[in-house]
C-alpha cells in the first residue's frame, strides 16, 4: 500500500471537509466507530508501503498493547540512519480521530510507547531522535548523553544532529498519518505536538520549520535557546569557583542545600508582597530585587563555610550573580557584575557591557544549577557539540574567558539547535494555534528565556494582540521543571489546546490548584504579559477574586 507523500500531510479545509462526508463530529473526548481497514499484525499493517524522505523506512515489528482501558496497535519503524519512531493505533472503536506527537526529554535517546495520549484515544509516536542513549559511559540516564553530537574527536556527526534538531520530529507526523491512513482507511481530522522541556523545543521546531504539520501545539517549558541556556548553566559552578573559591558549604551536599534555601526563602519574605497576597510565591520574580550580599541577618562576617544558617561573603556574592545570570562586563567593572540592559544582547560582538543571558529568578531552587558539579548537560553540550572534545574540563572557565565560550557556544550550536526564529507567520496563515507556558520556579530552563523569545515574536507579528489570535503564553508562579513547586500547578494546558484549534475559543485563563489545609487553592494563569491580581475582595486562595491585568513592567 503506497502512499503520495503529499496526501498524508493534510490541508486543514480539505481534512474538514472529509470529516463532513463522512459524519464525523468531534467532541472533546468522541470516539470513532471506525473499524481498522487492516489487520493489526506483520501482514496487515506491517505491510504498509512507507515514504519519508528519501532512504527507505522499515517496519520493525507489529505488536498490540493496552493502555488504561484502550487496546493499542504498535507500529515500531525504522528511519535511516537510526530513527525509531513507534506509532500506537487505538483499536476497538477507541480512535477519537486525532494525532497526537508526544515531545521528547533532555537528548531523547530512547523510545516507548505514547501510553497517556493513547489512553486518550489519540493515534500517537514517539522517537528516540536518531540515537542511541548511554555511549558515553554518562553515569546519569541515558536521555543527558549528548556524545552523538561527535563523531570522532575534532568533527561533529553532522547527520545525526540533524536528526535530533527536527528531521526526527517531522518525520513522526509524516510516518504517523501514513500508518494512520492505512490502518483506518482515513488520516486524521485534527493533529497536535504535545511536549515540554525538549518536547516544547521540539513543538516550536515544528511550528517555525514545518508550519503545516499541526493544527496546535502545546510547548511547555520549552528548550528554545539550546545554545544560551545551556551555556549559561555553567554560570553558577563559575561564580562559585571564582567568588567563593568552590562550592557553597564547602561542597558538603547538605549545608550547600541549605544555605541556598536560607537565600531563596529570605529573598521570597523579602518580596512577597509585591504582587499583593502573601503566599510563599512570587507572581512575576523579575520585580524582586533582594540581594543576599546587603542582607546582614544572613551574611556575616563571622559565619563558616560549614554553618548552614548563614552564608558567608563570598557565598553571598556568588548566589547574588546565579540571580544576576551570565554578563560581560568591561575591565574597569568588578569581575562578573555590572550594570546590564533587562533584554540580553543578541550582539555578542559589541564592546558594551551585556546581558548574556538570564539568571535564575528569585524563588527557584538553586540546587540543581547551583551544586557541587556542573548539570551534566552542560558539559555535554561543550565536549560534544562545541569543541568535539571529551576531555574539555570546565574548570578553566572564569570571567575573562566567559565571552569567548558564550560565542564559540553560539556560533557552533545555535545555528542548528537554537529554536528561537521568532517568524511565526506562516504557522499562524496555516490556522495554527499555539499554547507555551512556563513554570517561573523552573530550575533548570530559566523561564525568563521563555519571555524573551515571546516578545520576540511579538515584535516580528506585530504586537501582543495580533500574536495573541494564534499563540499565547501562560507564566506559572512558582512551578518548577514541567510540574512541581510550592505554587498552583497548571491544569488543562492540552484539553485548551484543542479547544481553541477545534471550537475556536482562545484561551483567556488557565486555571492553577494545588492542595492546601482545609482544601484546594486556585489561581488563573492570564495570557502574558497580563498577570493575576486579587481584587482585594474574597478568599485570596480562590481563581474567581482575580482578574488579569496588564503587568507594570
Amino acid at each position: 500500500m503506497a502512499l503520495n507523500v503529499r496526501e498524508r500531510t493534510h490541508g486543514r479545509a480539505r481534512v474538514l471537509a472529509r470529516a463532513i462526508s463522512v459524519g464525523i463530529v468531534l467532541g472533546a473526548s468522541t470516539a470513532l466507530a471506525q473499524p481498522p481497514a487492516t489487520t493489526c499484525d506483520a501482514a496487515g499493517i506491517g505491510r504498509a508501503m512507507l515514504e519519508a524522505d528519501g532512504p527507505p523506512v522499515s517496519i520493525l515489528s507489529v505488536e498490540t498493547g493496552t493502555a488504561g482501558s484502550v487496546s493499542y496497535c504498535l507500529v515500531k519503524v525504522l528511519v535511516p540512519e537510526a530513527i525509531n519512531i513507534w506509532v500506537g493505533l487505538p483499536m476497538n472503536g477507541a480512535w477519537n480521530g486525532r494525532w497526537q506527537s508526544v515531545g521528547g526529554g533532555v537528548y531523547a535517546g530512547s523510545v516507548a510507547a505514547p501510553n497517556q495520549a493513547l489512553a486518550a484515544g489519540y493515534a500517537a509516536a514517539t522517537t528516540d531522535t536518531g540515537h542511541t542513549g548511554g555511549q558515553s559511559g554518562n553515569p546519569f540516564a541515558a536521555a543527558l548523553d549528548g556524545s552523538f553530537g561527535m563523531l570522532e574527536p575534532g568533527k561533529p556527526n553532522t547527520q545525526l544532529q540533524i536528526d535530533f534538531a527536527y528531521r526526527s520530529l517531522h518525520l513522526m507526523a509524516v510516518i504517523g498519518k501514513q500508518l494512520v491512513e492505512a490502518f483506518y482507511g482515513q488520516g486524521p481530522t485534527y493533529s497536535y505536538w504535545n511536549g515540554c522541556s525538549t518536547g516544547g523545543r521540539q513543538g516550536l521546531r515544528m511550528a517555525q520549520d514545518y508550519p503545516g504539520d499541526y493544527d496546535g501545539i502545546l510547548a511547555g517549558a520549552p528548550a528554545i535557546h539550546w545554545d544560551r541556556f545551556q551555556a549559561a548553566m555553567l554560570w553558577h559552578p563559575i561564580v562559585q569557583q571564582r567568588d567563593n573559591g568552590g562550592p557553597i558549604g564547602g561542597g558538603a551536599p547538605n549545608v550547600l542545600v541549605a544555605k541556598e534555601r536560607l537565600a531563596t526563602t529570605t529573598a521570597v519574605a523579602a518580596c512577597d508582597a509585591l504582587d499583593g497576597v502573601t503566599d510563599g510565591v512570587l507572581a512575576d520574580p523579575r520585580e524582586c530585587a533582594y540581594r543576599a550580599s546587603e542582607d546582614r541577618t544572613i551574611t556575616t562576617a563571622q559565619c563558616a563555610p560549614a554553618d548552614a544558617t548563614c552564608l558567608t561573603a563570598g557565598e553571598a556574592s556568588a548566589i547574588d550573580k546565579m540571580w544576576q545570570g551570565p554578563v560581560a562586563c568591561s575591565r574597569r567593572d568588578a569581575p562578573g557584575t555590572c550594570d546590564v540592559p533587562d533584554v540580553a544582547s543578541r550582539n555578542l560582538d559589541s564592546r558594551s557591557r551585556k546581558r548574556l543571558w538570564y539568571g535564575s529568578p528569585r524563588g527557584t531552587d538553586l540546587t540543581p544549577l547551583g551544586g557541587a558539579m556542573p548539570f551534566p548537560v552542560a558539559i555535554e553540550q561543550t565536549r560534544y557539540w562545541v569543541y568535539f572534545d571529551p576531555a574539555w574540563d570546565w574548570g578553566g572557565l572564569d570571567y575573562s574567558n566567559y565571552l569567548s565560550f558564550f560565542k564559540d557556544t553560539v556560533a557552533q550550536v545555535g545555528p542548528l539547535m537554537a529554536t528561537d526564529n521568532p517568524n511565526l507567520a506562516p504557522f499562524r496563515d496555516a490556522g495554527g494555534k499555539l499554547v507555551l507556558w512556563h513554570g517561573w520556579s523552573d530550575q533548570l530552563i530559566i523561564a525568563t528565556g521563555t519571555i524573551d523569545y515571546y516578545e520576540r515574536v511579538a515584535r516580528e507579528l506585530g504586537g501582543y494582540e495580533r500574536t495573541q489570535e494564534f499563540a499565547r503564553l501562560f507564566m506559572a508562579p512558582g512551578v518548577m521543571h514541567c510540574a512541581g513547586g510550592n505554587g498552583p500547578q497548571p491544569q488543562g494546558l492540552f484539553e485548551a489546546v484543542v479547544d481553541w484549534v477545534e471550537q475556536g475559543r482562545a484561551p483567556d485563563r488557565i486555571l492553577a490548584s494545588k492542595a492546601i489545609d482545609g482544601g484546594t487553592q486556585t489561581r488563573p494563569l492570564c495570557p502574558y504579559p497580563a498577570q493575576a491580581r486579587w481584587t482585594g475582595e474574597g478568599s485570596s486562595d480562590a481563581a474567581a477574586n482575580f482578574t488579569c491585568e496588564a503587568s507594570d513592567r
